[in-house]
């Protein structure tokens, strides 16, 4: 510690304490670091600050299951991004779990794409068996890629709906995750204040596909993808919350393609 000195070894253990000598009844192992739970599903990471809070998996419940398709345990995180962004957390959750603004803020870019698989009436979306909500739509091609880009061949893993579509997961109430046929990548949500928080993004792939001699060139095709949609949604966000924070603001009605944002709020 840069203020009195203190010296802590790398399992948290206090291991010099310059000036406390004749403090009395003191005990380094008493003044250790505090332990911090984490856990794991697959390549994603769950910190938990309560000591007594139930395991991860009973609040996970059968997502494992669900996901299993995607070999989670054999993936690689390959980039991660930052960005801070003047929205409160549930709007920037609504907006990942919502396809009804994609053809109007990604006109140009994401709405390139065949979306009419996730415009169903209503959309394939559910309350798992556990703290989670899905969204699943089949469609052709990458998920992960602008029209006209050439990416990864797809998991040999994927069986099932995860062979022809893909799947996107808020794992109550703000870890969010995308499972297209070729890759994941996931959104880390962090409240800095009712208006404000820190967005993490993390871009993840199979570990052969991240072994391949071409993984770095064909992988900015990727890369464009996220950094495009990021910044439109980004963007929206802010203006999404300046809105809902007009006096003048009132709830409405709710379109069969914010089904995933209705069960969020009902949560």
């Amino acid at each position: 510690c840069p203020y009195p000195g203190w010296a802590y070894g790398l399992d948290g253990a206090l291991r010099g304490a310059p000036g406390m000598e004749r403090t009395a009844d003191f005990d380094k192992a008493d003044w250790g670091l505090k332990p911090i739970r984490l856990e794991t599903m697959g390549a994603y990471m769950f910190v938990n600050f309560d000591p007594d809070a139930a395991p991860l998996s009973d609040w996970l419940g059968d997502l494992p299951e669900l996901l299993a398709p995607y070999a989670l345990d054999d993936t690689v995180l390959v980039r991660r991004t930052e960005y801070d962004v003047a929205c409160n957390w549930k709007v920037y959750v609504e907006n990942f779990m919502d396809y009804y603004h994609t053809p109007t803020v990604h006109k140009t870019t994401l709405a390139a794409t065949d979306l009419s698989a996730y415009h169903q009436n209503p959309p394939d979306t559910w309350i798992g068996k556990g703290e989670y909500l899905t969204l699943y739509a089949e469609h052709k091609g990458s998920a992960a890629l602008l029209r006209g880009a050439t990416g990864f061949p797809e998991m040999k893993t994927l069986t099932g709906p995860s062979a022809v579509g893909s799947t996107y997961v808020c794992a109550f109430p703000n870890a969010l995750m995308a499972h297209p046929k070729d890759c994941l990548w996931y959104v880390e949500i962090h409240p800095t204040g009712p208006a404000t928080m820190r967005l993490g993004v993390g871009a993840v792939f199979p570990r052969e596909t991240a072994e391949r001699p071409d993984f770095e060139e064909v992988v900015q095709q990727y890369y464009e993808r996220w950094d495009v949609s990021v910044d439109e949604d980004n963007r929206i966000n802010e203006q999404q919350q300046r809105g809902v924070s007009s006096p003048l603001a009132e709830a409405g009605r709710v379109s069969v393609m914010e089904t995933a944002s209705h069960l969020h709020r009902n949560w």
